[in-house]
């Protein structure tokens, strides 16, 4: 019998794949460390106090962290799921293992920013914010700003600098990390942290029912003129083959997520458009895409299926759950064509095959132009918005240390999967992983039972090192479409590399994350909220008819520029031009 894999195994295994030579921490007795005498770059651990007092401090990359048990403070944030941080297993092993209790204030999501707010500027007794994992709770880069300059959190680029090891070493292993969280000055507020997720980036795809397709004798469409088409016949024919030809949707969306919308993935077909801020750089220059001709042309063809019956009514109003829960009603499918990044197209009862095995997400399609272009957002993978240092914090060096483990291979392993033999172990001889190479590691389903079921460890709030690699590694069924859905991680990554990865935007077109400085922040919310409003107003008012695109575009325009587009357009210019991401 092949024996599980211990946790030190793994870590080789994930060495080898990485090519990290040696830059992985070393194990004494289970407790995960590194040399006391040098990081993994080679540099000193020596870490000493300025005021000449003995520190409390170990040295550089041992552990226990400090001699004498320390209490930091942690504010974040409460969602109502996932493990309880209070009493979980990672909790208590971390503290054995860093000799660093903590004392959590746990906020609920919808409260977070109001409570951090007061928190901040109430000089609250806080030692780290905690603030990644959820899109509720995300710290914009215009707040970040907004704090820092009150004085009310700390840069953290000394510290990284003296006192990490991970943090340091990984912000060197990927181009554009350190520029993405760092402010226009080059101050660092931001704890840095990765989720190398691959389909995640490519986010604008648009699934498509091929049991529908085999009904009605077509193939995958490549041009709009052929979706078009492709919608007609799921319209008029029994399309899902149940005997009822009138009770197909041919295509659905939602609002919310730009994922979701009708016009992300189709838009793009006659100019890019990311269906967020709609906006792209044309040789450094910013462009709102949806103030150009070719957008209005593509509005055009959306009236016109929408005219035609063919997009559903209720795409502008619903949720993309109600829009899963319509799919979910009968055995068969009844919507042929869905814009969904991650395949939550509806359910089946239990037992039977799960509904995302009947679609497929096809190719960017080609334009009138012959434009065929697809949303890749690279900088998605960095987290910039995982946690923040207070000006209140008693000991910013044990902080920075005592989340610097997190981005080691082993703590980010613990933290994301769990425990060996508890909640993952090693991969079977010879299975694949989510890319179709040597798989690394399987998850073990928990029994409900289990005393440690939910509550394990801390996930994707706090700080981590996920690669692409460590992600890639989940070993996978044999045939990706197996029916009870065990494969779609397999399923996402293979049409996200085939079909949309020799499609994604150059990265010089993409707009990198930017930091706005103090004199328009307020401004440039305020720009951003209104015309990204009335962008989306008015896309849905075209489409359904409500706006007549010969005779009110360039009533349109006129709007846009009496909203602010040009002072809008200039704060994104200038502020690109002078980020390093402009050289």
């Amino acid at each position: 019998m092949i024996k599980s894999m211990t946790l030190a195994s793994y870590l080789l295994v994930i060495v080898l794949l990485l090519a990290f030579v040696g830059c992985t921490p070393q194990s004494t007795g289970g407790d995960p460390t590194i040399s006391p005498t040098s990081t993994p770059d080679g540099t000193p651990t020596s870490t000493p106090d300025e005021t000449g007092e003995i520190s409390n401090l170990n040295e550089l990359g041992q552990f226990p962290l400090v001699k004498e048990k320390e209490t930091i403070n942690v504010f974040t944030h409460d969602y109502g799921a996932g493990a309880d941080l209070k009493t979980c297993y990672m909790t208590k092993y971390y503290e054995d293992l860093t000799n660093v209790a903590v004392k959590w204030t746990m906020i609920p999501e919808e409260q977070f920013h109001e409570r951090l707010n007061l928190a901040l500027s109430g000089a609250d007794e806080i030692d780290a914010v905690i603030s990644g994992g959820r899109g509720a709770t995300v710290i914009t880069m215009s707040n970040l700003l907004k704090y820092a300059n009150q004085g009310l959190i700390l840069p953290i680029d000394e510290l990284i600098e003296t006192d990490s090891v991970y943090f340091k070493m990984r912000l060197g292993q990927y181009e554009g990390w350190r520029e993405a969280i760092s402010s226009p000055e080059g101050n660092m507020y931001m704890f840095p942290s990765l989720n190398e997720c691959f389909h995640c980036m490519y986010y604008g795809k648009m699934l498509i029912n091929q049991e529908f397709l085999k009904n009605v004798g077509l193939e995958n469409p490549t041009t709009i003129d052929e979706f078009y088409e492709m919608l007609v016949a799921f319209k008029e024919q029994d399309a899902n083959g149940n005997g009822d030809p009138n009770d197909e949707i041919p295509i659905m969306s939602a609002i919310g997520s730009f994922g979701v919308k009708i016009d992300t993935f189709l838009m793009s077909a006659f100019i890019f458009s990311d269906g967020e801020n709609r906006l792209f750089l044309d040789n450094g220059r910013v462009v709102a895409a949806f103030a150009q001709p070719e957008f209005r042309e593509g509005l055009k063809y959306l009236n016109k299926l929408y005219e035609e019956d063919l997009i559903y009514k209720e795409s502008f109003t619903q949720t993309s759950t109600t829009a899963s829960q319509l799919n979910s009603q009968k055995y068969e499918s009844i919507v042929g064509a869905r814009p969904h990044p991650h395949y939550n197209v509806g359910n089946r009862s239990e037992g039977e095959p799960v509904r995302w095995i009947e679609y497929v997400p096809i190719k960017p399609l080609v334009g009138p132009n012959g434009l065929q272009i697809t949303r890749y957002d690279y900088y998605a993978k960095f987290n910039t918005s995982a946690g923040i240092l207070p000006a209140t914090c008693k000991n910013p060096q044990l902080v920075i240390r005592w989340l610097d483990w997190l981005m080691s291979d082993e703590g980010s392993m613990l933290n994301l999967h769990g425990i060996e033999g508890i909640s993952w172990e090693a991969a079977d001889p010879g299975s694949k992983g989510v890319d179709g190479k040597p798989a690394i590691f399987k998850k073990i389903e928990m029994d409900p039972e289990h005393e440690l079921y939910g509550n394990i460890s801390w996930g994707q709030r706090f700080p981590n090192f996920n690669t692409g690699e460590m992600r890639l590694g989940l070993q996978q069924p044999d045939d990706m479409l197996e029916e009870d859905g065990s494969g779609l991680e397999a399923y996402l990554y293979k049409y996200s590399y085939e079909n949309y990865a020799p499609y994604g935007t150059p990265i010089d077109m993409i707009i990198p994350p930017l930091f706005y400085s103090d004199e328009i922040i307020s401004e440039q919310a305020m720009l951003t909220t209104d015309i990204n409003t009335h962008v989306e107003e008015s896309i849905a008012r075209f489409i359904v008819g409500d706006r007549n695109l010969d005779t009110e575009w360039d009533t349109y325009l006129n709007e846009l520029d009496a909203l602010g587009l040009k002072g809008y357009l200039e704060n994104i210019q200038d502020t690109y031009d002078k980020s390093p991401f402009a050289n």
